[in-house]
């Protein structure tokens, strides 16, 4: 069984107020005790422990589920239409609510921690500089998730002590863009290159979360170049693509040398992820997918990303299936039909001990990234290159079984191709290759394709109204920050 990477939250004393309704004496603090080298590296990951929390609602699960819903190729079926049809980002912003209260509490401790770094004089700076390119890290992802899903937050980069503290307008995106370029910069010096502890940041894992957030801010110099940077130093950091699609997504592998930053989950009750269960259907026990099947949706084979996958691609088979082999008799997959036909296979755990035990990892970042974010960057900065064919090939390659540093007749893109046209290429296999990791939606709107992705779909489906074209690209503030902090307007 997989050694489980499971953040165990530090016993801090954190104490926190309820709304004042009475003046209190003294206020109600929050303080962490002072640490020493054992007690910090405990601290240090329950700044994580909110990340990858079973049951916390985070990556693993509301957003696991509902952004990947949200992509044009997937629809939720009569169980979670909310998340398909766009009405999440219309009328319903407390979908969200529960990964709003779970990024703040990792940002939270994020910030004790840096004040209490800041305060100690016991520890060598060589052990609190690891520490706080940690904390950065987290702090930083954190708040780039928060501003791609919400815009204006609360930019909170100090501890809340008292009630007071709650009240704090929201930053404008830009603010918070700096913010976190900043935080990432900082971990990409502090880090090391290489972890003993897989699901701790890098030093590889803060400049590939950089060249993204340049990526989504379309500088595409500064994207070009960090991802290069991972490139050409990927054996300092460990990194290729590995050959086996189910290396990459094994429920018991602790990691993979393409691994670049991912939150991880074992086979124990409540100490797993759900995405295995949440996307197979009743048989899942018995065509190998998951020890249970939640049926939350399903993929579209009419969308045009899909219609046009081709079969001899191994992606399409391994995360992509309409049967399956049971006792020896391929049978029909349980779908929804005109909604959609077929499942989503990427995450597969059968024995798992419990639907929330699932062994799947869940990827923010891997190798495969860093060469898409290449490619895309190249080519918007210099046009389509040997250099940005070559990133997006490698890529390719493994799709289709063959060497990944070995030109492939059948596998590589067509030569020749217009900078608008290879621009299609990369948006084509981030598509593919990022199926299931909740990429899609990002990927539309950072490119201005929503309505495009959207209105493809919908000239082929038979409800079309089940995906209505969005009049908005952010979610709306979650009840929970609304009535707590009196500023948050």
């Amino acid at each position: 069984m997989k050694l489980k990477i499971f953040y165990i939250l530090l016993a801090v004393t954190i104490m926190t107020s309820c709304k004042k309704l009475l003046e209190e004496e003294p206020k109600a603090t929050a303080t962490l005790g002072d640490l020493d080298a054992t007690t910090l590296d405990q601290t240090v990951i329950g700044v994580y422990e909110p990340m990858t929390r079973s049951r916390g609602r985070l990556w693993e699960s509301t957003v696991g589920l509902g952004l990947e819903l949200m992509s044009e190729y997937a629809d939720g079926g009569s169980s979670q239409l909310n998340w398909s049809n766009y009405n999440n980002l219309m009328n319903l912003p407390n979908n969200f609510a529960q990964s709003w209260t779970t990024l703040y509490e990792a940002i939270g401790r994020a910030n004790n921690l840096i004040a209490n770094l800041n305060r100690n004089t016991t520890l060598s700076d060589a052990v609190k500089k690891k520490a706080y390119g940690e904390a950065y890290f987290v702090r930083g992802y954190c708040y780039y998730f928060a501003v791609r899903v919400w815009g204006k937050v609360p930019l909170r980069l100090q501890p809340i002590v008292n009630a007071n503290d709650v009240a704090l307008a929201l930053s404008p995106v830009n603010v918070i863009y700096d913010s976190v370029i900043k935080d990432m910069q900082f971990a990409e010096t502090a880090l090391p290159n290489t972890t003993s502890a897989p699901g701790r940041a890098t030093a590889g894992a803060a400049k590939t979360a950089l060249a993204d957030i340049y990526l989504t801010l379309g500088q595409f110099q500064n994207a070009r170049d960090k991802a290069k940077e991972v490139m050409d130093n990927k054996a300092t950091y460990g990194y290729d693509l590995e050959p086996s699609l189910a290396t990459v997504y094994s429920p018991t592998l602790a990691t993979n040398k393409e691994d670049v930053f991912s939150l991880k989950f074992s086979q124990v009750v409540d100490k797993g992820a759900f995405m295995a269960s949440y996307w197979a259907d009743s048989k899942a026990k018995a065509a190998g997918y998951s020890v249970s099947g939640n049926k939350f949706g399903g993929i579209i084979s009419l969308a045009p990303l899909i219609r046009d996958w081709d079969a001899n691609d191994l992606r399409k088979k391994f995360s992509t299936y309409s049967t399956y082999l049971i006792n020896g008799v391929v049978t029909a997959a349980e779908v929804e039909k005109d909604i959609y036909e077929l499942r989503m296979g990427k995450y597969k755990d059968p024995d798992a001990p419990i639907d929330t035990g699932n062994g799947n990892d869940f990827y923010l970042y891997r190798f495969a990234d860093v060469l898409l974010i290449f490619a895309e960057a190249e080519n918007k900065v210099n046009g389509p290159t040997a250099a940005a064919y070559n990133a997006i090939n490698q890529v390719r390659r493994r799709a289709y079984g063959v060497p990944t540093n070995t030109p492939n007749a059948t596998a590589d893109l067509t030569a020749g191709l217009s900078q608008t046209a290879f621009d299609d290429m990369v948006f084509r296999e981030r598509g593919y290759e990022f199926i299931g990791e909740d990429k899609r939606w990002f990927d539309m709107v950072r490119t201005n394709r929503v309505a495009q992705m959207i209105n493809g779909v919908n000239s082929v489906i038979k409800f079309p109204n089940r995906k209505p074209v969005p009049t908005k690209l952010v979610f709306g503030l979650p009840d929970v920050e609304l009535q707590n902090n009196p500023l948050a307007k």
